[in-house]
């Protein structure tokens, strides 16, 4: 498969994953020239038109969801035999593996990890989507942190540890919730039952339930209550132990009945506040269920079927309408004696009942203080996320006007603002990739500077406001500063000629400058020179980077012995050797360059200054015997 085209677009390059039915790979868009993920369903299960029409089914849906907590689902397509998902590929670590690796997490992980998948799900669900295979393995954590959910489609089925019927595999059955075990109709409920048990494992290290057959793990499920998760880990907060013992309540209607309420209260625990009321009773009580039937008849794969009643569950249901009906004839006979047959009769109030006031819109101080002159107690009973302010009283149960006994409690709704979640990290980020992290996060970016920084390479994100999770407003805006890297200040060059080496060295560093160690030399027979600067290598006034160095040239005080044997030569000789000799010769008294030397001045093997004058003396050179001179 490696280096096939599909699609004439999508050119696979490297496998990545592989499950029970669906093979993943890596795959170049030609077209867009970017990197995504194929996922290809095995040949053996090509053939079956059942599985192959779910697949398209499936993923079709799901390519409508788009959300940034959730694996963007690009293209389906065939080509033969082959049939494939082209998805978003996403980098990052799964859940499962992250749990293997740590153990325990800790409280602010569980909440961060739990939140976003619930934002998944909440998408999913108002998409009128069930995942139905909510695990660790279908969790991808990327290294900013941002939560991935995958195989919404065909990956419900990929599971070695799953239940079948008829080769049809119906879940993962460490996760799957007591109705999925049962073969019963599921819904959203199941998913928050998923999510609950991977809450779990994620603050324990390990599932609830284990044993070696998946139809001994579904049983468990059923009939065995959840081990108490603050046991395990004594670290756990309350909060989430409450949240874990609701959302995997053996009962659907014990649990939470819409993702949105689970958010609520995941949102208060990440903004530091008490979860308020009661534990449902019910919630992680034992309840002994019917065994896993594995027949086809007990066990329907499609989530929409509903499951037919039973004679014992129709005569319940008989026996239930009957009692309703006693209680409501009850309660409006009830309410007639207490009315009176007379509508002219003011109705009789016990003297002990006031009226419950009119508190919407009131703070909370303001509420208890008007309740508290009645005789009534305040007992704030939730908060929920809104447009008012923040501790403002949205309802009341019961309601206003209602009468109540004078001491008892009346529970209170408070506006809990915007919808809060955790600023992510994106400092290391270029702004770019941080306005996109926000952008997925649920918030916006908002101011951006920039500073110079010797440590933090230039356009990455040095710091952000708020700072990383911090609980904000949905849609607020986080502030970022951009490194401009190490700044870049100028300096003149001071003039450093005639200045002794020492001078120079602190003319510059006044100047935040360096003096090259590699400092060259230059002989001079001046010896008031010795030791004092000759050049610098970048001219005075020149304005360079601070911190940078500068090369000078300083003298040398050189002596040089002036060479032997000059006398009898050439002029033109002899000056050459002088020249050499790093002298400067002279010819004197009419000296020319053919002339034969007969004296100089300094004589020969003097010691003299380097650069010293050196006068040459010459005479013709006499051609033939000398006639000597009359006396």
């Amino acid at each position: 498969m490696i280096g096939r085209i599909l699609g004439k677009r999508y050119e696979i390059t490297e496998k990545i994953a592989q499950g029970g039915m669906s093979t993943v790979y890596k795959a170049l868009d030609l077209n867009l020239n970017r990197y995504d993920a194929v996922k290809i369903l095995k040949e053996e299960f090509a053939q079956n038109p059942e599985i192959l029409e779910r697949f398209k089914q499936e993923a079709n849906a799901v390519a409508f969801l788009s959300h940034p907590n959730i694996v963007n689902i690009y293209n389906v397509g065939s080509e033969g035999n082959i049939h494939y998902i082209v998805m978003e590929y996403v980098k990052g670590q799964t859940l499962k593996e992250i749990i293997r690796s740590k153990g325990m997490l800790p409280n602010e992980e569980i909440l961060n990890y739990s939140y976003q998948i619930s934002r998944a799900l909440e998408s999913a669900h108002n998409s009128n989507i069930i995942h139905r295979d909510i695990k660790p393995h279908n969790i991808i954590i990327t290294r900013d942190n941002l939560v991935k959910v995958t195989d919404f489609g065909i990956a419900k089925h990929s599971d070695s540890a799953t239940i079948t019927n008829s080769g049809k595999i119906i879940g993962s059955a460490h996760y799957f919730s007591p109705e999925q075990a049962r073969g019963n109709m599921t819904d959203r409920r199941s998913d928050i039952y998923s999510l609950g048990i991977v809450m779990y494992e994620m603050a324990t290290g390990t599932v609830p339930f284990d044993a070696e057959s998946p139809i001994t793990i579904a049983l468990m499920h059923m009939q065995e209550p959840l081990p108490s998760p603050k046991l395990k880990n004594p670290q756990l907060s309350d909060g989430l132990e409450r949240i874990i013992l609701r959302a995997t309540a053996k009962n659907p209607i014990d649990r939470y009945q819409r993702i949105e309420d689970m958010m609520m209260d995941l949102r208060t625990l990440m903004a530091g506040e008490r979860l308020v009321g009661e534990v449902n009773p019910n919630n992680g009580s034992t309840q002994i269920m019917g065994a896993v039937v594995p027949e086809s008849k007990k066990m329907k794969n499609d989530i929409y079927d509903d499951e037919r009643p039973s004679s014992s569950k129709k005569r319940g249901l008989i026996i239930g309408l009957a009692m309703i009906l006693v209680v409501v004839v009850g309660a409006l006979i009830g309410n007639a004696v207490f009315k009176g047959m007379n509508n002219n009769n003011p109705p009789i109030v016990a003297e002990d009942e006031v009226a419950v006031p009119n508190l919407v819109g009131k703070t909370q101080e303001q509420a208890e203080a008007e309740l508290k002159a009645l005789g009534l107690e305040l007992e704030v009973t939730s908060t929920e996320t809104s447009d008012k302010p923040e501790g403002e009283v949205l309802r009341t149960v019961p309601e206003a006007n209602t009468k109540v006994k004078k001491g008892a409690s009346v529970g209170v709704v408070l506006s809990g603002g915007l919808e809060k979640l955790l600023v992510p990290d994106v400092t290391g980020s270029t702004k770019e990739a941080a306005e996109i992290t926000l952008m997925n996060n649920g918030f916006i970016l908002g101011g951006v500077s920039d500073e110079y920084n010797d440590t933090i390479p230039a356009g990455e994100v040095i710091r952000q406001d708020p700072m990383v999770n911090t609980s904000m407003p949905k849609g607020s805006p986080i502030s970022i500063v951009i490194s401009k890297g190490p700044e870049v200040t100028l300096s003149a060059v001071p003039g450093l000629i005639g200045k002794t080496e020492r001078e120079a060295q602190a003319l510059l560093e006044s100047r935040n400058l360096v003096l090259d160690p590699v400092i060259n030399k230059v002989p001079t027979g001046d010896e008031a020179l010795n030791g004092r600067v000759s050049a610098q290598n970048i001219p005075e006034g020149t304005e360079i980077k601070q911190g940078s160095s500068v090369i000078i040239t300083v003298y040398e005080y050189k002596t040089v012995q002036i060479p032997f044997n000059l006398v009898g030569k050439k002029a033109s000789e002899v000056m050459a050797l002088i020249n050499a000799a790093n002298l400067k010769g002279v010819y004197i008294a009419g000296t020319e360059s053919s002339d034969i030397v007969v004296e100089v001045s300094p004589s020969s093997g003097t010691l003299v200054p380097y650069g010293s004058t050196v006068e040459i003396l010459g005479e013709p050179e006499q051609i033939g015997p000398q006639t000597p001179a009359n006396p």
